[in-house]
């Protein structure tokens, strides 16, 4: 278990930063890229990453690993997306322009990144986090795990939360309780802008594409 929890904290991380770099290099702009409302994580790399490692051998060669990243990256990006579209009206990535894209929701060069990413995990990542827990003694270890286990669940929920009401702002849903009157004023669409400068609202991406063509 504490393994995993580094795995997902480490691919959370990893991930974060590879969107910021990817964003700077095809955009040549500085943009926050993270999935959760506070700190530098991507969920969506950290579930992938302890998804891969669960399924993928460390023993397997680095064709096996390519192959199956490729494929379980392109159907789980897939899943992320739609899943998010419908709790939450809403998109953080379209590959509709790209080759082989699959509704805009995965593609086969986003695969092939999958791919990479999974042997970068398998055989650098995880064995560089195994040497490293292996020096800390296991009372200490399972105490930070279960700490960074309950941050990330609060984490997690409080995004969910915030975004959530989001939606329900943008259908004119009233805040009613108090934790839905908190989150307009803590989370309001500015601030979420601000976290999710890249996740666009579905209808309004469908009248931009009707604008342009």
């Amino acid at each position: 278990m504490t393994f995993l929890v580094s795995v997902f904290t480490a691919g959370s991380v990893a991930g974060y930063i590879a969107e910021m770099l990817w964003c700077m290099m095809t955009h040549q702009v500085i943009e926050s890229r993270q999935g959760m409302v506070f700190g530098p994580f991507s969920q969506v790399y950290g579930i992938a990453a302890v998804l891969l490692t669960l399924i993928i051998s460390k023993d397997s060669s680095r064709t096996k690993i390519f192959l199956i990243s490729a494929a379980v990256g392109g159907i789980y990006e897939y899943i992320c997306s739609y899943i998010q579209e419908r709790l939450f009206g809403t998109v953080s990535w379209d590959y509709g322009n790209s080759f082989l894209s699959v509704n805009g929701r995965t593609s086969l060069i986003f695969c092939l990144f999958w791919g990479i990413m999974g042997v970068f995990l398998i055989k650098y990542l995880n064995p560089a986090l195994s040497s490293v827990l292996s020096r800390v003694r296991g009372e200490k270890m399972t105490v930070i795990s279960a700490v960074v286990t309950v941050f990330f669940i609060l984490n997690l929920q409080l995004s969910f939360m915030a975004v959530k009401r989001q939606t329900g702002r943008r259908m004119n849903v009233p805040a009613v309780t108090e934790i839905d009157k908190w989150l307009d004023l803590r989370f309001n669409d500015d601030v979420l802008k601000r976290i999710y400068p890249n996740m666009v609202v579905v209808e309004a991406k469908s009248n931009e594409k009707q604008e342009k063509g």
